[in-house]
């Protein structure tokens, strides 16, 4: 399947909704080319996934993925707890603090 250069607001609702489903996320920030409308066409999806709660992190990332088969478009998800945003938030060597200035907030519960 092609990669699309352009996300659609199609594409991106059903992301969401593929993610929502599984993780019921806090909130999801869209980040990277896609946020910025200069995505190519080998540019992924970047998606600040942030949820509260007890959760074992490499299962539920593993379901997202899953789950985000056949989307036709590359995603990069980064599951991070509220606790993660708020310790690093201004570590500017990780793609927390990028991903809060530069992003747009696409859910919130």
């Amino acid at each position: 399947m092609e990669r699309k250069a352009v996300l659609s607001q199609e594409t991106l609702e059903e992301i969401l909704r593929r993610i929502v489903r599984v993780a019921q996320p806090d909130r999801i920030i869209l980040f990277g080319s896609a946020a910025r409308g200069q995505m190519r066409p080998h540019s992924d999806v970047d998606l600040l996934v942030i949820k509260s709660g007890e959760f074992d992190q490499n299962r539920l990332v593993g379901d997202i993925y899953m789950n985000l088969h056949g989307v036709g478009q590359a995603v990069d998800v980064i599951l991070v707890t509220p606790e993660q945003v708020e310790r690093y938030r201004h570590t500017h060597c990780l793609v927390i603090a990028p991903a809060l200035r530069e992003g747009q907030e696409v859910y919130h519960a």
